[in-house]
């Protein structure tokens, strides 16, 4: 079976913009790719090969919780963003991800109509923002 977030944790697809962010023994957080987001959009991936939350074991639920925390955090402090979305759908890649989506007090859009515009930030920005964030992940 192929799948792109396995391959992709691999490093035999595209990696993301500043690689990833952090890692443990569950999970793997990177910005996801520039051309489709906005600055600071966060995925996390679970290293497991699974689909949702009824697949998850219990330590990965207890260590999924925690690891949102520091998302939000890290996320909060970074990108000074008034809201984090949390987005899962599984559609498009069926292996456990979760997008993280920050949007700022000055957005003209908000809600689903802010999730469903077009996204793209700069490919520089993703990878600075994702470098920072990698440090503060380490000490959080």
């Amino acid at each position: 079976m192929s799948c792109f977030i396995c391959n992709k944790h691999t490093g035999t697809t595209n990696q993301p913009p500043g690689g990833y962010i952090y890692e443990d023994d569950y999970w793997m957080i990177c910005h996801f790719p520039a051309e489709q987001s906005v600055l600071g959009q966060l995925v996390i991936e679970s290293k497991r090969h699974f689909l949702d939350f009824s697949d998850m074991t219990d330590e990965e639920a207890r260590s999924y919780g925690n690891v949102v925390k520091k998302i939000y955090t890290i996320l909060k402090q970074i990108t000074d963003a008034e809201r984090i979305y949390s987005v899962v759908t599984i559609d498009g890649v069926p292996h456990f991800h979760a997008h993280f989506i920050p949007r700022m007090s000055h957005s003209v859009t908000k809600g689903m109509t802010y999730l469903t515009q077009e996204k793209s930030c700069d490919e520089k920005e993703a990878i600075d923002i994702a470098l920072k964030m990698k440090e503060m992940f380490t000490s959080i």
